[in-house]
């Protein structure tokens, strides 16, 4: 009887763009979008209480239903969700250095996740909403995005897209997922992309891409062992291929 109201996800490497080297600027221009992600809720929060202000009689009759004297949606339990997309690049842009990369690329993606966190707090308060992060599902977002920096931002942008230029397959990384090409074990990766998984409190997730291999069900059973007992992994998915 509670929900997330939509998600609003933020391209991070274009704050990058934007800052074009400055920390200062960089954290100003996030501010900025958080800003703008919280007054596009608070829209879309007052148009769907205008909808359930119509009662059984309106588009949203289900939600306004009631069976205890209480509609079905209660609108003052409602999350607020801030997506992120591209850190990694966001980074590789501002440092010259991928999250996987260097401990200093890293240690600078988790300090904007972690103000992010922060900032989610501070606009709640200010705004009577509870917004909170969240890992956007982001596999269009990813390069419908990509694709608007390189008609706005075509240099910046080409320094640091994923995929194939020429064949017009390029994309962002996933919200704080390291690069899917980057050649690091599994152990690794999952170990360096839970650092994040705390501070994204509406659910994160590390995901193990197997292709058309078939491991050994004890080798995912230690696996899985070793995520629980040694990383910060909210969850784990092993994603296999199927032809």
């Amino acid at each position: 009887r509670f929900t997330a109201l939509q998600n609003i996800t933020i391209n991070l490497p274009r704050i990058a763009f934007k800052a074009n080297g400055s920390e200062e600027v960089l954290f100003h221009e996030l501010e900025k979008a958080m800003q703008m992600v919280a007054k596009a809720h608070l829209q879309k929060k007052e148009f769907i209480a205008s909808l359930m202000e119509q009662g059984v009689s309106g588009p949203l009759s289900v939600l306004c239903d009631s069976k205890d004297g209480e509609k079905y949606l209660r609108m003052d339990r409602l999350t607020y969700l801030v997506g992120l997309l591209g850190l990694n690049e966001m980074v590789q842009y501002h440092t010259s250095t991928e999250l996987h990369e260097s401990p200093q690329a890293l240690k600078f993606g988790l300090k904007v996740v972690a103000n992010m966190n922060l900032l989610c707090k501070k606009l709640s308060q200010q705004y009577g909403i509870n917004l909170v992060l969240e890992e956007s599902p982001a596999e269009s977002s990813g390069s419908r995005l990509a694709k608007l920096d390189m008609k706005y931002y075509p240099s910046q942008a080409m320094e640091v897209l994923k995929g194939s230029d020429e064949r017009d397959e390029f994309y962002y990384t996933n919200s704080v997922h390291l690069n899917v090409e980057a050649d690091i074990d599994y152990i690794e990766r999952v170990q360096k992309q839970s650092l994040f998984h705390p501070l994204i409190e509406a659910g994160a997730i590390c995901h193990v891409w197997l292709g058309e291999h078939e491991p050994d069900p004890e080798s995912i059973k230690n696996f899985v062992i070793k995520t629980f007992r040694n990383t910060q992994s909210s969850q784990l998915a092993f994603s296999p291929e199927f032809t």
